[in-house]
């Protein structure tokens, strides 16, 4: 028996899995803590599965419920090499179990290691460590012989003394007899009580110590029916399953001392051994602040010679503020009232920080050198000159090669030092930001920059630093994925059998809140109180939810977010691998809490459509174009923002955003920063009072005379966070430091930290303004209020710059800009299919590839030299799917004149490949464009081109600029790749083929062949076929539409825009009108009947769709594949988003038939043309009659209209071809459609079903 100090009669739980052991443990970390307070404990161990994920959360929780936290890990020990996917020991086992504690820092570095290694070299299936890893990390470590699964259990089991012996003596000679200790359990299983006798006899032969444990995995006794839940959602079981994975018994909670003594008190020490083991671990994490344990930036030799670190960023500093802003800073540095300025704070005493001088008097190059000098000055003092190097290091290697950069994002814009240094884009002066809302110097927190990159090479970046600072100082971050309230509900549902719809409805009735919990929603929610009151069932599922809500449910990796340190990572941290990458086990606020350098290199889609416009710019229209330099009062830019047309705006696009646009009245990038700080739930209310305060500046009140320097740019209203900040500055004498802290306290609701800030801000108000303390009260309040609505100026400013330049280049280059949008939704059929229609909207013209014009992506097509007037060859001006004129809204004709079009991209036709079409280009770059289809295949290398790679680009009209057909091309295909096969073979020989010595002019200064592999007579694709291969081939139709013969028709009984059908409330109707593609036929796996998703495409969307089973038994025989349907329906919704639910299903012309109301004819008056419509309109109509009605409107100068009585006015039967013919008629400028409302069939199963 060990001696122990104090009170011998406690016991320690060394055997614990929290729910970081996944859908395994069920320990959640705060419960636990509670729980082993009650029991009196006074240490507590976790010992998850192979891993670490919880270490720093345990710890830290058991310190703050005042109990010595134990870290260890139950690690997967391989049956023979970790490094072996078959290594197996001599009984076939693939791995065991194997406990561990960390006795000290060593023993959790070397845990650390094990872990990792186990992790990144081990895994198969499992995490394994081997006797080696064993051997190499068991400094500072405890063991135990374990549980069942242990390997000496498994001997004993087996009746293996001997195996049990020999595996101890090894165990004892890797960790030391002091170190090693024999473990007993006892759940009540009897092959437990089995191995006992053999352990106690190991231990007696070994002179060992033995201790007790439970195996806990779950928190109180009565979450043993919860836990046999969680294993159901591990395992895909469910509870009535006979041969599922279970647990014997329900014994494996965290049991109290008298129940562990129950079972072990007379085994001398067992209980005693595990105090004495709690004494021995006397781990201490640290916990570091500042920058500690940042990576030090690498100084070249030379630069060494003449700098530190701090010197060179000086130094680069000085440098970019002479780039910046033509600032020499030494000659205005030395003027004498700035050297007394710095004087102030680069002359303080070691540990006294400075204060910010007052920029506002001085001018402007002063300003610039005095805010330099001071933010360097609190960088050096917290220590953070290293990170800016690191930071703008690899920004600058970014720029350097081509990588698009965000001008920033966060704080960290209001920072001088980061823009004249280029890792920011966004000068701080001009937008008026703050450092101090980035560096606080009176609360250092470390700084921290998240960056944006082009999402195509955003990858290279971080490649470039994993090279600097060493792929073992490299990594990602790991994120944990919870069970929420709903999810549980749903899951535990689904493991209890209770039928989907059953469990929907339940979990429907959880609040729509973010981070909702079940207790919450008990409390809020009257309707599932009623329902846990009335239905046992119910009751069942949301008491089993309560237990397990919150407590992970797997992991992933965090988008952004990687780790940068000095030494190897497993000095500080467990590592795993997510998705290929090396991966930190600790989540974000772990590795911050170690004091880890964390940066986030975020991909923004963005940055890559302005960095493919700015291209598209250089190589169509401007070549030096540089879209950081064009001026932010673009009288177009602006126009466009305003008219609403914002369809790929950065932040500007939505339909809300568009309205505000509109209601304000955007004329400067101040407006764009405000709507997008402003376009937020809270804040939106306040848009109104901005737009009035525009308009009429007089009217705007302030909250005091002295706020009116802060507020005016936003009419008032405290719209930023860092307006809060200088309020708080200008009434009560705050330091800008110290107004950060009051705004965050107030962002928090920090009560106490709100009190003493009250007083301290009502004392400071009175004695520097003499403000009473009713009124000072009043101002402390409404800056209260708006800290929690504030937004971060900085970041707002930098995204507000981005949307600017995506405005501006929608407005300036619309054809390279569309071009690029396009290009980066390549793979996403709807979205594409979306900016298509945006394209046509705005007069563009988007066409199928073309061997001849189309780049690797959507490429914008200018000819040199073209009027405005150029617009492609009628035969494929004829192929653009040209915009809908006349839905339910009045539609204005526009015309192609741009004088350019947008081509497809040869790399986004499937099968072609990004290889292939390179190929293609770069032999047209270097000799010119193809002549025909025979000079393609003569001078494309062959490798490149194979039979499926060329029956694509013909399939989807790449040759459509021959005389040639497609079916023609498409049957010459094998004839002419094997005689441009034979014909390079023979170029390389030196000889000259047959297909060579055929070449004889064409006529057009190109070549045909006298004996051509074109075969004659061959019959064209039909029209139907064409269209089929290019929705296959690149996700849309390009020559024409199966649905343009109901243009404008279908357009009009759509009840809503496609991109608003899933924002949706839940049981809202809808119906849509489009083609049904990739129809599928499903059974239920509740009843086991037929069901089918499929999508509706229309000219605008793809849009999915399901038809369950009780519609497709009355609808099915409508559905048929490529074909034109109107369904109608209803939205379901719940957490995972909504979807729409098929409840009938039609043929889309006689739908059309029956359910158009009435047609408007819109013209303008005076127009000569007018007789000859309306003539023409009568004519057609008298030849048409029903009871759809017909009236002609006359739309005026000032947007009114005026029904014409007579003019038209008739009943006709609605005929698609006749409406088609109508709206071509000059005359005719637009058209109105009323439609019938939607009224769903009430069967009596929809009736059941709600």
């Amino acid at each position: 028996m060990i001696p122990v100090s104090g009170a011998a009669s406690d016991f320690v739980h060394l055997h614990l899995h929290t729910d970081y052991s996944l859908l395994d443990g069920a320990c959640r970390i705060d419960r636990l803590m509670k729980r082993a307070a009650e029991l009196g404990q006074k240490a507590v161990a976790m010992t998850d599965h192979g891993n670490l994920f919880g270490a720093i959360e345990f710890y830290n929780a058991a310190k703050a419920s005042n109990l010595k936290a134990i870290i260890g890990c139950e690690i997967y020990l391989a049956g023979g090499s970790r490094l072996e996917k078959a290594g197996r020991d001599a009984d076939g086992k693939a791995y065991f179990h194997h406990g561990l504690l960390a006795r000290d820092l060593t023993g959790y570095q070397n845990l650390l290691k094990l872990v990792s290694d186990a992790h990144l070299k081990g895994f198969y299936y499992k995490p394994r460590a081997d006797w080696e890893t064993l051997a190499q990390y068991s400094k500072g470590l405890i063991a135990f012989t374990g549980c069942l699964a242990a390997i000496i259990p498994q001997r004993l089991l087996a009746d293996d003394y001997e195996g049990a012996r020999k595996a101890c003596a090894r165990f004892v000679d890797i960790y030391g007899r002091e170190n090693y200790f024999v473990e007993i359990q006892d759940h009540g299983i009897p092959e437990q009580r089995k191995v006992i006798p053999g352990l106690l006899k190991l231990a007696e032969e070994f002179g060992l110590q033995v201790v007790c444990t439970n195996d806990v995995h779950y928190v109180n006794s009565t979450d043993a029916k919860p836990h046999d839940t969680m294993l159901c959602i591990q395992t895909g079981a469910k509870i009535e399953d006979t041969d599922r994975m279970r647990f014997d018994g329900t014994q494996f909670y965290l049991k109290s001392r008298d129940e562990m003594h129950a079972l072990f008190g007379e085994v001398p020490g067992a209980l005693t051994n595990t105090v004495a083991i709690a004494e021995m671990c006397q781990l201490a994490i640290p916990f570091p602040k500042g920058s500690e344990r940042y990576p030090r930036y690498p100084l070249t030799v030379e630069i060494k010679e003449k700098y530190n670190a701090s010197q060179y960023l000086h130094q680069l500093c000085v440098e970019g503020l002479k780039a910046r802003y033509n600032c020499d800073y030494e000659s205005v540095a030395a003027r004498p009232n700035v050297v007394e300025i710095l004087a102030k704070f680069t002359d303080l005493p070691a540990g006294q920080k400075p204060k910010a001088p007052d920029y506002s008097v001085l001018p402007a190059d002063e300003e610039l050198v005095v805010r330099m000098a001071y933010e360097l000055t609190i960088i050096n003092v917290t220590g953070f000159a290293d990170y800016f190097l690191i930071v703008w290091d690899f920004i600058n290697w970014a720029k350097q090669h081509g990588i698009p950069v965000g001008p920033g994002r966060g704080s960290g814009a209001g920072s001088i030092v980061a823009y004249v240094l280029a890792i920011t884009n966004l000068d701080p002066i001009r937008f008026k930001l703050l450092f101090e809302r980035f560096l606080n110097p009176e609360r250092v927190s470390p700084p921290d920059f998240d960056i944006d990159f082009c999402m195509r090479r955003r990858g290279e970046v971080i490649d470039y630093v994993r090279q600097k600072y060493g792929k073992d100082c490299v990594a990602n971050i790991i994120t944990y994925g919870t069970l929420g309230a709903k999810m549980v509900i749903r899951d535990v549902a689904r493991v209890n059998d209770l039928p989907f719809a059953e469990a929907d409805r339940l979990a429907k009735m959880i609040p729509d809140e973010i981070n909702i919990s079940l207790e919450d929603s008990i409390t809020k929610s009257a309707e599932l109180r009623a329902e846990i009151e009335r239905n046992p069932t119910a009751r069942n599922i949301i008491e089993q939810g309560r237990v397990l809500e919150g407590m992970v449910r797997n992991t992933g990796k965090h988008a952004a977010g990687i780790i940068i340190t000095d030494k190897p990572l497993e000095e500080f941290v467990p590592l795993t691998s997510q998705e290929g990458d090396v991966t930190v086990q600790y989540d974000m606020g772990a590795v911050t809490k170690l004091g880890l350098l964390k940066m986030d290199f975020l991909g923004l889609k963005t940055l890559t459509v302005i960095s493919d416009a700015v291209e598209n710019v250089r190589r169509t229209a401007d070549p030096k174009f540089d879209i950081d330099t064009v001026s932010l009062e673009d009288p177009k830019t602006y126009e466009l923002l305003n008219s609403a047309k914002t369809v790929g705006v950065f932040q500007l696009e939505s339909g809300g955003m568009q309205n505000a646009c509109k209601t304000v009245g955007i004329s400067n990038i101040d407006d764009i920063n405000a709507i997008c700080a402003l376009y937020r739930p809270g804040p939106m209310a306040f848009i109104p009072d901005y737009a009035r305060g525009k308009k009429d500046p007089g009217s705007v009140a302030y909250p005091h005379p002295l706020l009116e320097k802060s507020l005016r740019e936003t009419y008032g209203i405290i719209v930023y966070q860092e307006q809060v900040m200088e309020c708080a500055q200008i009434i009560a004498g705050y330091t800008l430091g110290g107004a950060d802290m009051l705004r965050r306290a107030m962002g928090k609701k920090d009560a106490e930290a709100m009190a003493k800030e009250r007083i301290k801000f009502v004392a400071g108000a009175k004695e520097k303004h003499a403000i009473g303390e009713k009124q000072a009260n009043e101002i402390f309040d409404l800056l209260n209020k708006f800290a929690s609505y504030g937004f971060n100026k900085s970041h707002s400013a930098c995204y507000a710059l981005v949307s600017y330049q995506t405005a501006y280049l929608k407005a300036n280059y619309p054809v390279q800009f569309m071009a690029a949008v396009l290009t980066a939704e390549l793979g996403n059929a709807e979205k594409v299919s979306h900016f298509i229609a945006e394209a046509e909207s705005m007069g563009l013209t988007v066409l199928g590839p073309d061997i001849n014009e189309s780049r690797e992506n959507f490429t914008p097509v200018v000819p040199k030299g073209s009027g405005k007037d150029q617009v492609p060859s009628t035969k494929e001006k004829s192929g653009s799917a040209a915009s809908a004129l006349g839905t339910s809204n009045l539609s204005l004709g526009t015309s192609s004149g741009s004088g350019a079009w947008i081509r497809f991209g040869l790399g986004g036709i499937k099968g072609v490949g990004e290889g292939a079409a390179q190929k293609i280009i770069a032999e047209r770059d270097a000799n010119g464009p193809f002549k025909n289809f025979e000079d393609f295949i003569h001078r494309v290398e062959n490798k490149a081109i194979n039979k499926r790679v060329l029956e694509c680009l013909v399939k989807t009209g790449a040759f459509d600029y021959g005389t040639e057909s497609r079916g023609a091309l498409f049957a010459a295909t094998d004839a002419a790749l094997a005689a441009a096969s034979s014909s390079q073979r023979d170029a390389a020989s030196g000889q000259s083929s047959m297909f060579d010595m055929l070449q004889t002019g064409d006529g057009n200064g190109g070549s045909r062949s006298a004996a051509s592999v074109i075969p004659q007579n061959v019959p064209d694709f039909t029209p139907a076929e064409k269209l089929l291969f290019e929705k296959e081939l690149l996700g849309f139709y390009v020559s024409g539409h199966p649905l343009a013969a109901y243009s404008g028709l279908a357009e009009a009984l759509n009840s809503h825009r496609e991109d608003e059908l899933l924002n949706l409330g839940d049981k809202t109707e809808f119906r849509l009108c489009g083609i049904a593609t990739g129809i599928q036929k499903k059974l239920s796996k509740k009843d086991n009947r037929p069901w089918s998703p499929f999508v509706v495409a229309t000219r605008a969307a793809n849009v999915p769709v399901n038809m369950y089973s009780d519609a497709y038994e009355l609808y099915a025989k409508n559905l048929e594949a490529e074909k034109p349907v109107a369904v109608l329906g209803t939205i379901l919704r719940s957490e995972d988003g909504a979807r729409l639910n098929v409840k009938e299903c039609y043929p889309l012309e006689p739908h059309l038939m029956q359910n158009i109301k009435k047609i408007t004819w819109i013209i303008r008056p005076d127009d000569p043309r007018n007789a000859d419509f309306l003539s023409e309109l009568r004519e057609t109509l008298l030849m048409l009659s029903g009871d759809v009605r017909s009236e002609v409107a006359v739309l005026f100068d000032n947007d009114t209209l005026a029904v014409a009585e007579t003019a038209g006015a008739l009943n006709w039967k609605l005929s698609a071809p006749a409406f088609q013919k109508i709206r071509k008629h000059p005359a005719l400028v637009g058209v109105l459609i009323e439609t019938r409302p939607i009224e769903l069939k009430e069967t009596a199963r929809w009736k059941r079903k709600g």
